[in-house]
């Protein structure tokens, strides 16, 4: 029993040990932390003031650097340089940055209370001197000197004050910026869902434009028998339904569009290629306009462009715009040689050389569309050649027929006899005349209302043709997918 104590005994002042040890620990941490946190207090607090005022009495800044001479003047508010009095033109922003660099100035350290020597500060002869008057008329001076051994610090000093401070880079920045640099570039942003028109002029290529279909509008109404969301209506020689995956992947590229480099305001230099721009972009949504014109390269990597709205002149990454040198129109449209809503079809004649067939699609509203989101419910009665065909039978076939698709574009003139011709008589009373005429001994002509841009494999037409043969027998089996 007694044995049993004397362990107990000695487990409880191990723990009593144990529990003394961490104590210890935390406190040793929690008196270093305290010490750190105020030896990083005193740190900060080291910093030496050079000026403290408030930065929006300062009325003109001067600042000279490298033979440049900068005269920012506030007006009305806004800051204009150099006389220009176009506020617009410049970076309120960035003149007010400079203006804080003016006005609470603050040094990491003191260099030098009384130097001896202004020559191995590179105060000799500063690097900048810049020279901001108050509203009260009074002015401060400040000169810039050389970089310090450490990195991103700069000497200066300031006018009436003896003393060399040792300041950051954003100082020193600011106090030797380039006239560029004060430009302001304002591309506008652009909401990529709701796009509501495109043009790209390229010299060299075929112009693309873009519309978006606008159902509300009575002159685009017609167009939602086509079922499109935009037309390319150039370069064709009408307007073409545009793939929307395709066009979603060219005009993702559009935010991405951002400045370099400042270059100026002399949009007439001829090495710049900005009065007849090599491209054009104009792309607008719902609430902004984005116009951009883009001109020679600047290097390898970078090219001249400027904003239509402004003479500023600046470079952009050729990253960012080689998606305008490389996009063709037949990359961006759907290529159904034609398609149109079902609903919208009353009758479809196909002639051949030796047959006429008759298509008729009879329906009968039963149920109309509450909403944007509904479709009105029809009940269907089809024929072919004056069979009755059954609704899902003859809608397999009707695939087939808007389901053609173009291989390529055409470079000739539609002229000669077509071997196949579709007659659409849509709801509205106007008929669609679709012409396949031979292009080659492979190919036909896609003759759309007498004009043709495309061309086709003959087999996928001699295809249809053999199953509408099959769908007038009642031998008609649909492809399968």
């Amino acid at each position: 029993m007694r044995k049993k104590k004397n362990r107990l005994i000695t487990i409880v002042s191990a723990l009593l040990v144990l529990v003394l040890v961490i104590g210890a620990y935390f406190y040793v941490s929690y008196l270093n932390k305290k010490k750190q946190e105020a030896e990083e207090k005193k740190s900060s607090s080291a910093s030496v003031t050079i000026t403290n005022f408030d930065r929006n009495k300062i009325t003109k800044i001067d600042i000279k650097h490298d033979g440049i001479h900068l005269v920012l003047e506030k007006v009305k508010d806004k800051w204009i340089v150099n006389g220009i009095n176009n506020p617009l033109y410049f970076d309120q922003d960035k003149i007010d940055d400079i203006a804080f660099s003016c006005a609470q100035m603050t040094a990491e350290k003191v260099a030098d209370t009384n130097p001896k020597d202004l020559k191995k500060y590179g105060l000799d002869n500063p690097k900048s001197i810049v020279e901001a008057t108050l509203s009260d008329g009074k002015k401060v001076t400040f000169y810039l000197g050389s970089e310090t051994p450490i990195t991103s610090t700069y000497y200066l000093m300031k006018k009436g004050d003896p003393k060399v401070y040792v300041v950051w880079t954003n100082h020193a920045e600011n106090f030797t910026i380039k006239p560029q640099k004060l430009l302001s570039v304002k591309i506008p942003e652009i909401d990529t869902q709701n796009i509501t028109y495109v043009k790209l002029v390229r010299k060299g290529q075929p112009t693309i434009e873009i519309k978006k279909v606008d159902e509300k509008n009575p002159k685009d109404n017609e167009w939602k028998y086509y079922i499109r969301l935009w037309n390319l209506v150039q370069p064709y020689s009408q307007p073409v339904g545009v793939a929307s995956d395709k066009f979603s992947e060219f005009i993702e590229n559009v935010p991405n569009f951002s400045p370099e480099d400042i270059v100026g305001e002399d949009v007439y230099n001829p090495k710049y290629g900005l009065q007849s721009p090599r491209i054009e972009l104009i792309v607008k949504d719902n609430k902004n306009t984005l116009h951009l014109f883009v001109g020679n390269n600047a290097n390898d990597s970078t090219v001249y462009c400027r904003m239509a709205d402004s003479k500023v002149v600046f470079t952009m990454s050729t990253y960012k715009t080689d998606f305008m040198n490389t996009i063709k129109p037949f990359d961006l449209i759907e290529k159904f040689a034609y398609i149109v809503n079902i609903d919208y079809v009353d009758k479809i004649e196909i002639f051949t050389k030796e047959k006429k067939h008759t298509l008729i699609l009879d329906k009968k509203l039963i149920k109309k569309a509450r909403s944007e989101e509904e479709a009105d419910e029809y009940k269907y009665n089809f024929q072919a050649d004056g069979r009755k065909i059954d609704e899902d039978t003859f809608k397999k076939f009707y695939q087939e027929i808007i389901g053609l698709l173009i291989d390529g574009e055409n470079d000739k003139k539609p002229t000669g006899t077509p071997e196949v011709t579709m007659k659409f008589y849509l709801v509205n009373k106007k008929v669609d005349v679709m012409q396949y005429i031979p292009y080659n001994d492979d190919f036909y002509m896609v003759v759309r209302n007498g004009k043709s841009d495309f061309v086709i494999a003959k087999e996928q037409v001699q295809k249809v043709l053999k199953d509408l043969e099959d769908l007038v027998a009642g031998k008609y089996k649909p492809p399968e997918n």
